[in-house]
């Protein structure tokens, strides 16, 4: 692997040498050289901030495609909960877990159910004052690199749990090589993701030496085949397994929430993010116990490889919510000391 993999990638026979993304980019990781941008790989942090104002359409995203799957006997798809605010007039959620399965997927997984599981840990290890306050989120990506790039003071705040991704793609894989009894190498966990950090995330992982996700494959990608699959559909299967607190995690907002705890903040947008974090910093937030910040306006949901509207998805989410129960995932017998906070 590569020292610095980044999904953001140039094309320099668009780029124009205009210079919006420089004046965009939150870590100052884009320079002009001979008339045409060059990204600073140890400052790019994938946020994705400048393929969203490129006039040219100079900058994109890369990810991995569905003939992947051909690669494993066994296929899991992991459909994060932004997904599920992509399509209109959805009512019931097994609606597109059921298409995800006539895509070819063998298992469908949502990120949602760990991420309950992930908020379950986040209070009990808070509620025992284990972590070191106030807690900042480490579900975005972009977020954690920029902290690490920009305000490494702020480190040892970061909550020290794998996120909903990783957590949800160890938990399945390891279930169905019992299940199937294949190799691990022979099944295939793929993301479907929002957002290029999540990308960059499977390849080169912050917190782990390798992923257990295979691949990274785009919600706009996926999007048009999935449709016509929930519409082909003959049967809706009963796949859904949960609730409010995993499908609010696509919404900035969503993660604080689920902690019970009126003590937090959530900012979205990367601007108000760093002004977040200088406050931070500058030790100016002293009364909170959590802050939840999101690269992308909106949370996940404003992903630049969604197809929809980041608030009409918002939208969509809190409408489809009322369906749901609370949870449907918890964790038994609470945090194991030896995982020193990281569920694995």
């Amino acid at each position: 692997m590569e020292k610095f993999f980044h999904s953001v990638i140039l094309d320099k026979d668009k780029c124009m040498g205009c210079t919006n993304c420089i004046k965009r980019c939150p870590t100052e990781a884009i320079r002009v050289r001979d008339g045409k941008a060059l990204i600073l790989s140890e400052r790019c942090i994938d946020c994705g901030e400048c393929i969203r104002v490129c006039p040219h359409h100079a900058k994109r995203a890369r990810f991995d495609h569905f003939s992947m799957l051909d690669n494993y006997s066994y296929k899991i798809a992991l459909p994060a909960p932004a997904l599920f605010g992509q399509f209109n007039n959805l009512d019931d959620i097994d609606i597109v877990l059921t298409g995800l399965k006539g895509m070819g997927f063998d298992e469908v997984y949502e990120v949602s159910r760990s991420a309950e599981l992930v908020s379950d840990a986040t209070r009990k290890l808070m509620q025992q004052g284990l972590l070191q306050r106030p807690v900042i989120s480490s579900a975005c990506p972009a977020v954690v690199r920029l902290i690490r790039v920009r305000f490494p003071e702020l480190c040892s705040h970061v909550l020290p749990l794998n996120s909903p991704m990783e957590t949800a793609a160890r938990f399945v894989k390891k279930e169905a090589r019992k299940k199937t009894g294949l190799p691990m190498e022979k099944i295939g966990a793929f993301f479907i993701t929002p957002c290029p950090a999540k990308v960059t995330d499977t390849k080169c992982p912050i917190s782990t030496k390798t992923s257990y996700v295979d691949g990274a494959i785009a919600i706009s990608e996926i999007f048009p085949a999935l449709v016509d699959k929930m519409e082909k559909a003959e049967a809706v299967e009963p796949l859904m397994q949960c609730g409010v607190i995993g499908v609010g995690w696509a919404s900035s907002g969503g993660e604080s929430a689920a902690l019970l705890n009126d003590k937090y903040l959530a900012a979205d947008g990367v601007d108000n993010v760093i002004r977040v974090l200088e406050e931070l910093e500058d030790e100016r937030i002293k009364e909170l116990d959590f802050i939840e910040l999101n690269a992308c306006a909106g949370g996940c949901v404003g992903g630049v490889l969604c197809v929809e509207n980041a608030y009409v998805a918002k939208a969509r989410l809190q409408r489809l919510r009322r369906y749901l129960p609370v949870a449907q995932n918890h964790l038994e017998g609470g945090i194991p000391p030896a995982c020193n906070g990281r569920i694995t």
